[in-house]
């Protein structure tokens, strides 16, 4: 019996998918596949992708299916797994209900059972580029896996474009989710993401054995990545903390043995001190009081020149350089005008003061989010050298050396402006904290340039950086009111929906981002035929609803000739629970009184849903389908729409059918 179970069925089963994949399936899949070779130990590599469209085959899962036809004819020494996913994809809007991603969610249920699970998602790319995702805002890529996966591409003189900030900023939440990744990190699974329009097949081979060797229950959370010509250098969350504390111990001895504790001018500085202590503070309020004042100039421009502020997000460049610019102008007037209060014009305790809150912003944004740490550490080490040179030129350069560590931030945030607007137009306090250190080292720069000269002319009391700052603000004010741009430009996104209920038919241009919906009058029908404009035309719905016993038992059947994008059903009661049971998943309120069943993408038709619920129920339901079939051809009157004639025959159209009915439990024959 062991030598059956060890050798007579191994090999049958390899002879079953050997036969199978001979035949690369290049058409529909029509549900989730799932191979698995080499011996069953715990730890196991898989490679997964989703069907596309239609659940049709892609370059992707075509390149998956021919390895997994090489494993089935030569078996591998390690353990792998190759999955092909079914109904991940749909192109409906994100406000419609779907079941999106149930394959993907499938096999994570089936991966939960392995021990040490690895998965690298395979994707097509338009392009010949091999482009790596490392994480979401759930989770990041484990740091071996990373440098595993990194390494076979490089090794197969495969061009990897790799933005290693991304792994921060995934962190972050700074860049958009993927969310099939986003899947495995919620399931706390190391993952993967490869997205190529090479051929992969090779690559595969010698991902599998490395991933394997260099599994790891070690994952960071929190590590940053910098790419030096082609090797990856790879700073984890150990390194991270040795710095924060040896950050620390500098400060501290430095304040021991070298600080103004010691010297001839001890007792003046300490003097000084005690009477500026506050100054962090006091800067933070103004700083967070710029910042606050910008959005609202902003908000308030934007309003006077559209009558409303929802048009911020379609300029999120200009409104973010309004908000910053007012804000620099504000903190510079205050810092050229601060030197007028009689306070010590001591230059040392300035900058003293200054580094000191650079120390103290690393814990402040590391207890926020770690990500931020070596950031604020590399301000820290240059403010501590700053803040010991008196030469004007050096200060100048020190205050710019403050920023740098910051521009890749910055220029993230004007790349991903779209995405990053309404992360960064309403944070105050967060700016306001980086920039109390460079008010000082500002207000420090001033005594020396007094220092250096003895008279000044009244009129050039206002300060060069406020003139530029303000001319600034000027020219954005300016722009606001003369650059070219309509209402609505923000909805750059949007489609036609036809929405079929009852008897009533209503055409919607329903925009994207952000959502928003405005009917419309202006369209033609290209489409003449004799199809009643009603939901009857394209849903049927049947019903049967009897008692049975102490219960009653419900079948809802609905079928349509169009294609079915999607479909959704709700039960309601009146008072009542609506549902028992059924034996199609679905969603109850929390009163029990409506229960949601929701499609997967492209639904097979007739669809069946059996229930049970209460005796004598009364129930209300209402059923909702979407196609991307547009009968009446639909569209736009030629002159009403900005778009160009080839854009406007490519406007999505979405037909939405909602048919409602009203059904009572009626004893069995009646």
């Amino acid at each position: 019996m062991s030598f059956v179970h060890k050798h007579v069925l191994p090999a049958v089963r390899y002879f079953w998918i050997f036969l199978f994949l001979l035949f690369p399936l290049e058409g529909l899949i029509a549900e989730n596949i799932f191979y698995e070779f080499g011996p069953k130990t715990d730890n196991v590599i898989v490679f997964t992708a989703s069907a596309g469209s239609d659940n049709q085959s892609t370059a992707a899962t075509v390149q998956l299916q021919k390895y997994a036809q090489q494993l089935s004819v030569e078996a591998p020494d390690v353990h792998i797994i190759v999955a092909i996913t079914k109904n991940d994809v749909s192109e409906l809007p994100v406000d419609i209900p779907v079941k999106r991603y149930e394959g993907t969610q499938s096999l994570i249920q089936t991966l939960s059972a392995y021990p040490n699970a690895a998965v690298c998602l395979i994707a097509p790319a338009r392009a010949d580029n091999t482009r790596i995702v490392t994480g979401t805002s759930q989770g990041t890529t484990p740091a071996w896996l990373l440098r595993t996966v990194y390494t076979c591409l490089e090794q197969q003189n495969i061009p990897v474009d790799f933005y290693t900030n991304a792994v921060v900023f995934h962190r972050l939440g700074w860049l958009p989710d993927d969310p099939l990744l986003r899947l495995y990190n919620e399931a706390k699974i190391p993952a993967i993401k490869i997205e190529s329009g090479a051929d992969l097949s090779e690559v595969f081979s010698s991902i599998a054995p490395a991933v394997i060797q260099n599994m790891s229950n070690e994952w960071d959370t929190h590590y940053f990545v910098w790419k030096l010509h082609t090797k990856l250098i790879i700073i984890n969350e150990r390194h991270i903390v040795i710095t924060l504390i040896v950050s620390s111990i500098v400060f501290l001895l430095w304040l021991m043995f070298f600080s103004f504790l010691f010297g001839k001018k001890r007792d003046q500085h300490i003097r000084d001190l005690l009477k500026l202590w506050w100054m962090p503070g006091y800067f933070f309020l103004v700083n967070w009081l710029s910042f606050f004042l910008g959005s609202k100039i902003a908000e308030a421009l934007f309003y006077v020149r559209f009558g409303a502020m929802g048009e911020l997000s379609a300029f999120p460049l200009t409104v973010l350089s309004i908000k910053y610019v007012f804000a620099l102008f504000f903190m510079f007037a205050v810092t050229a005008f601060n030197k007028f209060i009689p306070l010590p014009a001591n230059r040392f305790i300035y900058g003293f003061i200054a580094h000191a809150v650079c120390l103290l912003n690393i814990f402040i944004f590391s207890f926020i989010n770690l990500s931020f740490s070596i950031i604020f550490m590399v301000i820290y080490f240059v403010s501590l050298a700053a803040y010991h040179f008196k030469n004007i030129v050096l200060q100048i350069i020190f205050i710019v050396c403050l920023f740098l560590p910051l521009m890749p931030f910055a220029m993230h945030i004007i790349l991903y402006r779209d995405y990053m607007f309404h992360i960064m137009f309403f944070i105050n306090l967060a700016p306001a904290c980086i920039f109390v250190p460079f008010d000082l080292f500002l207000i420090r720069l001033s005594l020396s340039f007094d220092k250096k000269r003895k008279i000044v002319k009244p009129i050039l009391r206002i300060p060069i950086q406020c003139k530029v700052m303000g001319g600034l603000f000027l020219a954005l004010t300016l722009w606001t009111f003369v650059m070219p741009a309509t209402r609505n430009t923000a909805h750059n996104r949007w489609m036609l929906v036809q929405h079929l209920n009852g008897d009533k038919s209503t055409v919607i241009k329903k925009y994207i981002e952000p959502p928003a919906e405005e009917v419309i009058t202006d369209y033609t029908r290209t489409n003449t035929q004799d199809t009643a404009e009603n939901a009857d035309s394209f849903l049927t719905v049947r019903t049967s609803f009897e008692n049975y016993f102490e219960r009653s038992i419900g079948v809802i059947t609905i079928d349509s000739l169009l294609k079915i994008e999607a479909f959704s059903v709700t039960v309601s009661a009146l008072n009542d629970i609506a549902i028992f049971e059924s034996d199609v998943a679905f969603e109850q309120s929390s009163s029990g009184d409506t229960a949601t069943f929701v499609s997967p993408p492209r639904p097979s038709f007739p669809a069946i849903i059996h229930f049970s619920g209460k005796k004598d129920a009364a129930l209300t339901v209402s059923v909702v389908l979407w196609s991307n079939d547009n009968p009446f051809g639909i569209s736009l009157i030629e002159g009403n729409t900005q778009e160009t004639k080839a854009q406007a025959e490519n406007i999505p159209f979405l037909l939405k059918v909602e048919k409602t009915l009203h059904i009572t439990a009626r004893e069995k024959g009646v």
